[in-house]
């Protein structure tokens, strides 16, 4: 371990020193390359935030350039990236469609988990530690598809804010990062919207004013086929299948965000806002079988016949008004009332008659529920007293409604046994904040905050502290020097008993005997802007997590009800690492090349006595992505990704044959799985009508190469009753396709 972080150190202390000498070299051309100094700078950000006219036009206009390096290196916090609209456009797609949570996967720091899934790793973190905002709104669940979709409609997203350290004290619910998207008000003045149809979904998009220059609407609507692909597909199945079985199956999601915005004046601005979005799967298989059995004599004549259906369904409701209004030239505030909702609904049955002269009719119907619902008061204060002060100050408080719950029904020749459980719990969260980012010598910045939490459940009154603190110094012209230190915690538990993001998954509150989650983080880096529109940063973060629970139970699809608080084991975590970013841009291209080098550990005295690997632990990370608009007809895009592979628990040797238990096991994640690496190409065709519309046609390739990636592996025996493993891969090459239209 010391070794490790001398390690870490001496390589963060090696690039500190580079990165430092490089900028001290080249003052003069950090000046003439147009590097922009802002004294004020919540002001000149948006002063050089360019329209999204703009950003459609060009990969990086002069604007784009100058104004994301500045507000990079003039906030104080650590781990900060923010996303514009033109990283969606010209980011990396799967599925010719654009995606938020892709995006942020590309990220260092950051393992994505399963292929193809939208899990967040962030810093070791467990991926139901991270906290989604939706214009200010938590959202519960992110994905559609098992993830191959997230919930965000980027036609509607203006930016996100994504922090994995140094998070400011008005954030806080989830211990590992933030992931904070802002959407558009509709256009006050012209109508306007946005077409697509893709491989398997399609968007449509289209706002415009209600009251010209007071009152606009932004509203899109987006739906997938599948379930009208499946149809002639299912059809065929069942047509060339001549064993008695008769498949079935239809799956959809869709999502609405809608919103209505109303100006007062410029600085009093009234917005009501709604998303909606739903999963539903539905599978089943029929089977009829006619036998002969033949035995003493006789020949007996079989017919059996088995059911089985699966029906799904998920998603969220949310729901918020939100008032917006400058009380005085320095001094603003936001107040916000939402609802946010998610819901989970399983149902599975089988049912198996048999006839041979007695019948025998068995059945099993269970039905799983999930609900969580929150209520919720928000006040934000942003007070400018100085110059040299920007504070920000407030206080929420949200109405926690957790239920799940489980009603098994299973019947065997007429005599049925019936088994139900639920939870309801109640949860009041209340929290205060207070942050102050102060300048001094215009060369450093500090930004100071608290935040203290209340949360009250079934009698039990948990109280925690937040201490929040940054720091930044610019060491020289175009460098600049970042720490911070942050305390979260985590009052909601995802119940899970598999390592899978699915709707069997329940959200559950704190109680007495399931203390809250909590993680304390150190980070640092060096931020530079280097002559010729490049840019390093490099950082190093240690981080601690303590309350993690992970499940302890015999398997089993859905987690327990009545037993969860003593079916969980509890442990601890850890997570360090250096992170690197290196970049370049001009009017054509853009590059970026991301660098990972992380450990993330595990320990739980009830499983295993020392530290052991977590299974996301990918010692090396690397990605490589390009953009280069050709003309302005076509640009491109690729983008190679590899990581070290992930861990799982396998045997290691078999002792007395036959038995129950006869497989031994070394530590947990004792196996590492094989490198993961993949290549990403796209291109998009643009052209205008003379009526001023603007066609776009998008192809790609997921996985050029068709490398076949191990999403798991089976364990066999051999005839001599050794073990071997097997890697089975899912997702081979990929292509697809997709048609834009703006009008």
């Amino acid at each position: 371990m010391n070794r490790v972080l001398r390690a870490v150190l001496g390589a963060f202390l090696y690039f500190f020193s580079i990165t430092v000498c490089i900028a001290s070299a080249s003052q003069t051309a950090l000046a003439s390359a147009g590097v922009l100094q802002v004294e004020e700078k919540r002001d000149s950000l948006q002063a050089t935030k360019p329209s999204v006219v703009e950003k459609q036009d060009s990969i990086v206009e002069a604007k784009i350039s100058a104004g994301k390096y500045v507000e990079e290196a003039t906030r104080s916090q650590t781990g900060h990236k923010r996303l514009e609209e033109v990283d969606f456009i010209y980011g990396n797609v799967v599925f010719s469609s654009p995606d938020l949570i892709k995006a942020i996967q590309n990220l260092p720091g950051v393992n994505s988990g399963t292929e193809l899934m939208s899990g967040l790793y962030v810093h070791g973190g467990e991926g139901s530690d991270n906290l989604f905002l939706l214009d200010g709104v938590p959202m519960y669940q992110i994905s559609h598809l098992g993830g191959l979709f997230s919930s965000f409609n980027t036609d509607v997203v203006e930016h996100l804010d994504f922090y994995k350290s140094g998070f400011p004290a008005r954030y806080g619910g989830r211990m590992s990062s933030v992931v904070d998207v802002t959407t558009r008000n509709g256009d006050f003045n012209e109508y306007k919207g946005t077409f697509m149809i893709g491989l398997i979904d399609g968007r449509l998009q289209f706002e415009g004013p209600i009251v010209r220059g007071k009152t606009s609407f932004n509203v899109a609507v987006r739906r997938s086929w599948l379930d009208a692909v499946l149809v002639p597909v299912i059809a065929l199945a069942n047509r060339n299948n001549t064993e008695g079985e008769t498949i079935g199956g239809t799956y959809a999601f869709y999502d609405i965000n809608a919103s209505v915005a109303h100006k007062f004046s410029d600085d009093n601005i009234l917005s009501l806002k709604f998303y909606h979005g739903r999963d539903k799967l539905k599978l089943k298989l029929d089977t009829q079988q006619t036998s002969s059995v033949y035995g003493e004599g006789e020949t007996k004549t079989v017919h059996d016949t088995t059911n089985l259906h699966t029906d799904v369904a998920w998603g969220n409701t949310l729901a918020s008004l939100d008032w917006k209004y400058r009380i005085r030239d320095n001094l603003k505030m936001r107040t916000m009332l939402y609802y946010t909702g998610s819901s989970a609904d399983v149902r599975y049955f089988w049912r198996n008659k048999e006839f041979d002269g007695v019948m025998t009719d068995n059945s099993v119907d269970e039905t799983n529920y999930s609900r969580i619902n929150d209520v919720a008061l928000n006040a934000d204060f942003s007070w400018l007293p100085h110059s040299t002060h920007d504070v920000r100050f407030g206080a929420s408080y949200q109405f926690h409604i957790y239920r799940p719950s489980r009603q098994s029904l299973a019947t065997s020749n007429g005599v049925q046994d019936e088994q139900s459980s639920s939870l309801h719990y109640l949860g009041n969260e209340f929290s205060l904040y207070a942050e102050d980012e102060m300048t001094f010598w215009e060369r450093m910045s500090l930004n100071l905050g608290l935040r203290y939490a209340m949360y009250g459940v079934s009698g039990k009154v948990w109280n925690r502290v937040e201490p929040r603190a940054a720091l930044s110094v610019e060491c020289c012209n175009g460098v600049d020097f970042k720490v911070s230190y942050t305390e979260m915690n985590q009052f909601a538990h995802l119940i899970s008993t598999t390592y899978l993001d699915i709707p069997t998954n329940c959200w559950l509150p704190s109680t007495s005997k399931i203390a809250p989650m909590h993680s304390r983080q150190v980070a640092g880096g060096i931020y530079c802007r280097l002559p010729h529109n490049f840019r390093l940063n490099v950082e190093g973060w240690y981080k601690t997590m303590d309350n993690i629970l992970e499940y302890s139970g015999a398997n089993s699809l859905f987690p327990p009800l009545d037993t969860w608080e003593s079916s969980f084991n509890k442990g601890k975590g850890r997570s360090y690492g250096l992170e690197t970013e290196f970049g370049w841009r001009s009017g054509k291209v853009a590059l970026t090349a991301y660098y990972t080098l992380s450990w993330s550990q595990r320990k739980f005295d009830d499983i295993w006595t020392d530290w052991y690997s977590h299974r996301h632990d990918n010692r090396h990370k690397f990605t490589i992505m390009g953009n280069w608009k050709v003309s302005n007809v076509v640009d491109l895009y690729a983008s190679w990704n590899y990581n070290s592979g992930g861990w799982m628990t396998v045997a290691t040797h078999i002792y007395n044959p036959g038995e129950v238990f006869d497989r031994i096991y070394t530590k947990p994640n004792n196996v590492n799985l094989p490198d993961y690496h993949r290549l990403d190409l796209g291109a998009n065709f643009r052209w205008s009508s003379k009526k001023g519309l603007k066609h776009i046609w998008n192809i790609g390739i997921y996985n050029a190469y068709c490398r076949k990636n191990v999403v798991f592996v089976a364990v066999n025996e051999r005839d001599d009753k050794s073990l071997y493993g097997t890697g089975r891969a899912i997702f081979p090459i990929i292509p697809s396709f997709s048609y834009t239209l703006k009008f």
